[in-house]
């Protein structure tokens, strides 16, 4: 899956967070946010349920992109 990553980075925004601030809030390393927003790596499963276990009230799709998989 390919993030939606200026949906993502917007999220960041709003809470005040660098990507480094996301990498800690998901518990996982820094290069592997960047390297999914950056589309250099697919996000998995576990990214996935990461991001939206730090983004509660968002959606799954609203996270990936619209021609990720």
């Amino acid at each position: 899956m390919i993030l939606n990553k200026e949906y993502i980075e917007k999220l960041c925004l709003v809470s005040g967070w660098s990507q480094n601030e996301l990498a800690r809030q998901m518990k996982i390393p820094k290069g592997t946010i960047s390297n999914a927003l950056s589309a250099r790596r697919g996000a998995g499963r576990k990214l996935l349920s990461r991001l939206l276990m730090v983004f509660p009230n968002e959606s799954t799709e609203s996270l990936i992109s619209n021609g990720g998989r």
